[in-house]
This record gives structure tokens, C-alpha cells and sequence, in this order.
């Protein structure tokens, strides 16, 4: 009977006891694997096709027995097997709840440990297993590095109230189950308009106190070591007129804001779930200093929160026009139609002259300055 073993683009015949990990190292897959004693469960793979042992399996809880895993460090193949990797959604975790905070923001931070290890990252996420369709997400914020305890921010479904066991009253020790880690999702479909809340633009003076909470807002932005190079090329005063529009058209319903949404708008930015964090906390504390109430700041944040899976990522997404990908990254070489300046060394450039153009940056590279070169002079002078 065959023993073959495939595994992605790997196949083996593994020798007469020869476990399939080891087999499958034998031949260079890259299968995780630590103890190879079957206590670290690292190297948990799951069966497709074939039969599984039961030595395979012992110690796996019942769950994974019934989607198929197995421990190829203590399994001996007795059929030809197809293999895959484990699946995030089969790995579920019992952790232990810490503390919660920060409710009033509309962003509930949890602190928790999980009673067993496993690998993340910042910005991988974990789902809170609840059974139902869609489970709420914890967004992973702290390094792995440096923790002691993991910690999340609680992404919940448009709609959904936060669990009663996650609330200002949660208990320390409160047992529960996650699954995952999942990667960082790729961009998906974008957000859709949230439902608006035309009261709250109301009780905001009509856009009196929006504009005031904007402007103090934007002050401590331009002042904040992490969000103002993101600003560079912005004046303070176009940041507040395109939020206030933004912000009036997401509250009213109307039709005032004309440029970019979320996505395109962030496209470029490595924005990560702290930063995010980080900024949503400056906008607490502003609209707290402006005396918005707490269910006012819940429904101001509600709106931005609601845009977080469009601007929080590990890597630039493309910009989108309709259906086209349109690339902004990078360089290309344009010839002026008209005569301008240097933005690297100010001098004049005529034109029908040849430039180094950034594509995002908008920013031009005399012929000089493109080859390197030091230049107090016009473009196209005698060095």
C-alpha cells in the first residue's frame, strides 16, 4: 500500500518508520516544528485525503480531531496522505482576561493572556468564538517582543453592542476563547457610507462645535511627533476644511465632501492599529476638552471607527479610479511644458527640460539634483 505524502509542492515516500515530519523535512517542506515530541503542537498539519492514525492525534482536543489535524511528529503514515496547514479559524485559544478600558471612546482596549503560546504579530487579528456568523474581532496592538500580556483592540460587527463581559465591570480572570491568529487582511471591498446621525450635527451647534473640536484637533496633530509627517505637504487649515466637510456629510447625509474617500485617501500611509489608536485617543481627549458628552464622543468615533478597515494596514494599497489600479509610487521622467522651479535646490528650469518627477510626492528633480549633484545654479547652466 502507498505511504505517499504531499504537502503543498512537496511529495515523499517516507522510509518504513519514518514519522511524516521528518519525512517532510527529509525533502526541505517548510513545516513549523519545535519539540517533535508531540507537547508544543507546532507542527499541527491537517489531513485532506487519507487515513489518519490515532497515535496522530492523542492530546488533540476533540475539535481538531474532527477536522482531521494531526502531529506529524508522532504519526507514521499506514496510507498515502495529502496534507495542508493548519486553518486560523480551527486554532482556538482559552485565554484570560485582564482588564478592559478606555469604553468611552468607542474603542475598547483588552488585555489578555492566552493559556497556551502561539506566534502573532501587531495587526494580526483574532475573532472571539461566540458561534455566531460574524464574530467580533480583536485587532492585536502589542509586540510580541516586548509583552508580557497580548493586547487588542475590540473591532465589533456595524450594529453589535460590545459583550457585557468586555465592559466597564469586566471581571479580571474571565475565561474565553479566540481563534486565529489571521493576517492582516488585503483590501477588500471598501466601506460604505455609515448610517448618518443628522441629531448629533445638531447638537453640535449645526457645525459650530465640530469646527472648534477640529481646530484644536489639528493643532495637536501638526504638533505630534507621529502624525505630522503624514501632514507634510498639507496645509493645517485644508486638513480642517476637508475633515469638517467630510465629518458634515457623514452626519448629515449630504452631499459637501468632494475629495478623496478613506481608502484612496490613506492608500499610501503605513498606518498601523496603534497609530490609529493613538490618534482616535487625541480626538477623545479634544471633543472631552470641548464637553461632548460620553454617548456624543460613542457617536462622533462610531463614524471613524467605521473606516478603520480602510486605513489600517502593513503595506501601501493602490489607488483605486473606478475599477483601475492607478500607481502612485515611484518616479517618472516628464518633459516641462512650461518653465518652473527645483523643489530639491530652487533653481529655474526651462521649459522642454527633462525632470525627475515623484508620482505621489509631486515633487521634481532638476537634471542636477537628479544626478546627484550639489547646485546653487539655474538648471541647464555651466557647472
Amino acid at each position: 500500500m502507498s505511504t505517499t505524502l504531499r504537502y503543498q509542492s512537496r511529495v515523499v515516500e517516507p522510509f518504513a518508520d519514518e514519522t511524516v515530519l521528518d519525512a517532510l523535512l527529509r525533502v526541505g517542506a517548510d513545516v513549523p516544528f519545535s519539540c517533535k515530541g508531540g507537547s508544543c503542537h507546532t507542527c499541527l498539519l491537517q489531513c485532506t485525503e487519507g487515513t489518519v492514525p490515532e497515535a496522530a492525534q492523542r492530546g488533540l482536543p476533540e475539535h481538531l480531531r474532527q477536522a482531521r489535524y494531526l502531529l506529524p511528529c508522532k504519526c507514521v503514515a499506514i496510507s498515502a496522505m495529502t496534507l495542508g496547514p493548519k486553518q486560523p479559524q480551527d486554532m482556538i485559544t482559552r485565554c484570560v482576561l485582564c482588564e478592559t478600558s478606555d469604553h468611552g471612546s468607542g474603542v475598547v482596549r483588552v488585555a489578555f493572556e492566552p493559556l497556551r503560546s502561539f506566534d502573532y504579530r501587531a495587526g494580526q487579528t483574532l475573532r472571539l468564538v461566540t458561534g455566531e456568523a460574524v464574530e467580533p474581532e480583536l485587532v492585536l496592538t502589542s509586540d510580541p517582543a516586548l509583552a508580557v500580556v497580548l493586547e487588542a483592540t475590540l473591532r465589533l460587527p456595524l450594529g453589535s453592542p460590545c459583550p457585557s463581559w468586555l465592559g466597564p465591570e469586566a471581571a479580571f480572570g474571565h475565561e474565553f476563547e479566540v481563534r486565529g491568529p489571521f493576517e492582516a487582511a488585503l483590501p477588500g471591498a471598501e466601506q460604505p457610507a455609515p448610517a448618518s446621525d443628522p441629531a448629533l450635527w445638531a447638537e453640535l451647534g449645526q457645525g459650530r462645535i465640530a469646527r472648534a473640536v477640529l481646530e484644536a484637533f489639528y493643532a495637536k496633530v501638526y504638533a505630534d511627533p507621529q502624525l505630522s509627517p503624514f501632514f507634510e505637504r498639507t496645509t493645517m487649515d485644508r486638513a480642517i476644511d476637508k475633515q469638517f466637510s467630510f465629518l458634515k456629510q457623514c452626519l448629515t447625509g449630504e452631499k459637501m465632501y468632494f475629495g478623496d474617500r478613506p481608502r484612496n485617501a490613506h492608500h499610501w500611509m503605513i498606518i498601523t492599529p496603534a497609530l490609529f489608536d493613538h490618534r482616535q485617543a487625541l480626538m477623545v481627549e479634544t471633543l472631552r476638552e470641548h464637553g461632548l458628552s460620553e454617548g456624543q464622543i460613542r457617536r462622533w468615533t462610531r463614524h471613524e471607527e467605521h473606516f478603520r478597515p480602510d486605513i489600517v494596514k502593513d503595506k501601501a494599497w493602490p489607488r483605486r479610479v473606478g475599477d483601475q489600479e492607478v500607481s502612485t509610487e515611484g518616479f517618472a521622467v516628464e518633459t516641462l511644458a512650461e518653465a518652473t522651479v527645483c523643489d530639491h535646490c530652487g533653481a529655474e528650469v526651462d521649459a522642454g527640460v527633462p525632470v525627475l518627477y515623484h508620482r505621489r510626492l509631486g515633487t521634481l528633480s532638476c537634471p542636477r539634483c537628479a544626478a546627484g549633484q550639489a547646485s546653487s545654479a539655474p538648471a541647464g547652466a555651466e557647472a
